[in-house]
């Protein structure tokens, strides 16, 4: 009987910024895993007939926005080398930082995806005023307690049938404020709900583009930079 493989988890928290704020979340899946060709790594492949590397992504982050918090996991057959954090980093292109090497214990308690693992999103939103004078901070912190005060935030969607459908998402929006003079902070549903609560359920996620595009009005005043991502019980991931 052939002995069962060791297989050793990981995962990696990397920034994603400069011109890669540019590239499709699919380009960026295809980028990490050319990174991991060119490391040679002995990855660990799904079963089925189109093998494929067992690699989960955080969610997709939209076009323009930058991060410090993308999460990559996968797996190998064999430890990580001392050296890996060094090769990664030198064949990556401008923009990439391994920030964080985690490795992944047999917690059953964690879902395989990253996707379902990952429940909510911190974001940072750099405003720059001199784009549209018509802003300023008074009038910035004044749509913010307008939109905390309210029980609505309607945002209308074309579904896959172009039938056009208004969302409520307010219960998406965790948290929204001014950290400083030039920068807003706020925290959004993000993921897929894997929650057994019904009332988890039925909070849609929102990114964080089309967050301040319903409620600022615009979006090109503001630089956007995703910073944190917690689980169903705010904890950061």
């Amino acid at each position: 009987m052939q002995k069962e493989l060791k297989i050793y988890k990981h995962r990696l928290k990397l920034s994603k910024t400069k011109e890669l704020r540019f590239i499709s979340h699919l380009d960026w899946q295809n980028l990490i895993l050319k990174i991991f060709r060119r490391l040679e790594l002995p990855l660990v492949l799904s079963q089925g007939f189109a093998k494929m590397p067992k690699v989960s992504y955080s969610p997709a982050l939209p076009l323009f926005i930058e991060s410090n918090c993308e999460l990559v996991n996968f797996q190998t057959y064999e430890p990580l080398k001392d050296d890996f954090k060094e090769n990664f980093e030198k064949y990556s292109p401008k923009g990439i930082e391994l920030l964080e090497i985690i490795e992944i214990g047999d917690n059953g308690d964690e879902p395989k995806s990253l996707e379902n693992y990952i429940q909510w999103a911190q974001y940072e939103a750099k405003i720059n005023f001199q784009k549209n004078p018509l802003y300023n901070l008074e009038k910035i912190r004044y749509i913010i307690e307008k939109c905390l005060s309210s029980d609505n935030l309607l945002i209308s969607k074309k579904t896959k049938k172009n039938i056009e459908k208004t969302i409520n998402y307010r219960n998406s929006l965790k948290l929204l404020e001014m950290i400083d003079d030039n920068t807003l902070s706020f925290v959004l549903k993000a993921g897929q709900n894997c929650s057994n609560d019904e009332n988890d359920l039925n909070i849609p996620s929102l990114r964080a583009d089309e967050f301040l595009k319903a409620v600022f009005g615009e979006i090109y005043i503001f630089r956007i930079k995703r910073v944190k991502f917690f689980d169903k019980n705010m904890k950061v991931i």
